[in-house]
This record gives structure tokens, sequence and C-alpha cells, in this order.
């Protein structure tokens, strides 16, 4: 059998070359939430405190280019390029903050300077709410999916398995709602659950434990190639029904490969995520990233302008995030 099925000290993580970060982006807590989240209103809290750090490293990330563009002592070539990637940065906002007016008639000040047009973004509360709460809406629908598709997967199976695989359900979920050293014996009690139902024939055409797998070698291990097989696994098994777990590994195992340097490989995984949900805001966001990081600007600017059609605060986010600012 592969070598993830093993249990035994965790792998050492591959850094991503965005390590430094100090603001998690979405995608780092959505399976997360998805699976403990019990109501709307805690889902609105998570996001408004993972807003307020965005913003404030959008703020940052902003003031910094700001701070090497006014540098004297830097070489003309250097000051040229500058010069260069800010005057594309303003006409990339006053692109977005065009589809940004039809929403509401306060954002008239959008026009101003980018830190003022975050701001501006940042004090529409009334806005932002109901931005965060159709966000919160969604994931508790998809919440609902997902328990309906692994019970679904469940029923076929013999005793034994079904027993393996709701119990590493309940050490999965246990471990997400704690922390410390409760946290990592329930996530070892779930990798050794899920191994032995990946190790039984039926169990190993279950794309949900492959699924859970990835996500514990990710965050519980750190294992960022491992997770990518697994993610892959559950891709492969998931196809025929293209639901929403398969466009979830979809979206996971591109993540995995983008943390990787394999940005080709991300840009290939999410569009197949996006034939399955097109008009899902966090896969076109993702899919923005990873053509951004390919060189393909006007792809990435297209997909961004639709996703801050949807939800006006992405204009934050996004410049929270160096890679769309490169």
């Amino acid at each position: 059998m592969p070598s993830y099925f093993q249990v035994g000290p965790p792998a050492k993580s591959q850094k991503s070359e965005t390590t430094a970060e100090a603001v998690s982006r979405r995608i780092d807590d959505h399976y997360h939430l998805q699976m403990t989240a019990e109501n709307t209103s805690q889902l609105v809290k998570a996001q408004a405190l993972s807003f307020r750090l965005q913003h404030d490293a959008a703020i940052a990330n902003l003031r910094g280019m700001a701070e090497i563009a006014n540098r004297q002592d830097q070489s003309n070539k250097l000051q040229d390029q500058t010069n260069s990637l800010l005057s594309d940065l303003v006409g990339g906002v006053d692109r977005l903050v065009g589809g940004m007016d039809r929403l509401n008639d306060n954002f008239d000040e959008l026009n101003l300077t980018a830190s003022e047009t975050l701001d501006a973004v940042y004090a529409q509360t009334e806005v932002l709410q109901i931005g965060f709460q159709r966000f919160a809406e969604a994931m508790l629908r998809q919440q609902q999916t997902l328990e309906q598709i692994a019970d679904v997967l469940r029923r076929p199976y013999e005793t034994k398995v079904l027993e393996l695989l709701q119990e590493a359900d309940r050490a999965l979920k246990q471990g997400m709602k704690s922390t410390g050293r409760d946290q990592k014996a329930e996530y070892t009690d779930a990798t050794k659950l899920l191994a032995d139902v990946l190790n039984n024939p039926i169990g190993s055409r279950n794309y949900v434990a492959w699924f859970q797998v990835g996500w514990l070698r990710w965050k519980h291990e750190g294992d960022i190639a491992e997770a990518e097989e697994a993610f892959y696994q559950a891709s492969r098994l998931s196809a025929p029904k293209a639901d929403l777990y398969y466009a979830n590994s979809l979206r996971h195992m591109a993540y995995m490969q983008y943390i990787q340097g394999k940005h080709q490989d991300a840009y290939d995984s999410i569009q197949k995520a996006m034939s399955i949900l097109p008009d899902d805001h966090d896969i076109r966001y993702d899919a923005a990233r990873y053509a951004a990081k390919l060189g393909y600007d006007e792809e990435a600017l297209r997909l961004l302008e639709m996703c801050i059609d949807q939800h006006p605060q992405t204009i934050v986010t996004m410049f929270s995030e160096e890679d769309f600012l490169q």
C-alpha cells in the first residue's frame, strides 16, 4: 500500500512560498468550518474577524508599495519597474471599482487612492454584513450536501467498514472542535480509522474518506505531497458523480499543487472545478490566483471583477495577498 496508509510520525511539511503571510486564505478554514459550524452566526463572526485582518494586511501591502515607489536611492531601472507596477495597479483598481459602483451609491469615494478605496469598502458595514451572511448560508447548505453525500456512500458497506467511517468522522469533527493535545489525539485517531477504511477493498473507493485523509495529511501532518495525492484520489473517484466533493477535491488538490510551486497543474485542476461550479466565488477567486501566477493578467482581472460583483469585500481580500500585487 502507498505510504499514506501507514501511521507514523508526522511528515515534514513543504513550506509554501506564502508561509510568511499572517492572513489565512478562505480555503485554509473552509472544510473545518463546513464540518463544525452550527449556525450562520458562527460563520459570520469568523468571516468578520478574518476580513478585519485582511483589511489591515491590504493597507500594509499598499503602503509598502508606495514606500518603494518613493525611494530616491533606487536605480532608474528599478524605479521605472516600480512606477509601471503602480500604474498597472491603479488601472486595475479603476476597472474593479467600476463594477462596485453598481452595488451602492456610497461607493463614489472609490475613485480615490488605493488605501482610501479599501477603507471605503471596509466602512460599508451593511453591505459587508449581507455578503458575510450570504457566504454563511451557502456554506451551511454545502455542509448539508456534504453530509448527505457521505451518508449515501456509507450505506452499502458491511458493519465493520461502516463503523470505521462513522468513528473516523466523529474523531475528525471532535478534533476540529478541540485544541492542543486533545486535537492531535483526535486527528491521530481519525487518521488510523481512515487508514483501516482505505485498506478495505470496498472502503478504498470511498472518496469522502480520501478527502478527509487529504485534509489530515495537510492540516495534521503537514505533508503537502501526500495531501495532493489523497485529494487526487478523491477527485478521481468522485468524478462520475461530479458532486460537491468532486469540486472541493479539485479545489484542494489545486491548492496543494500551488503550495508546491506547480502553478500550471494548479491552474488545470481549478479549471475542472470551475466547470462543475462555474458561479462559485471561491473557486473563481482561486482560478484568478493561479492565472495571475502564470502571467494570465487579463484572465485574472476578469475573474476578480466577477468575484467583486458577487461580493464587494473581495477588493480588500485581493490586496491582502502578494499573488495579486506581483
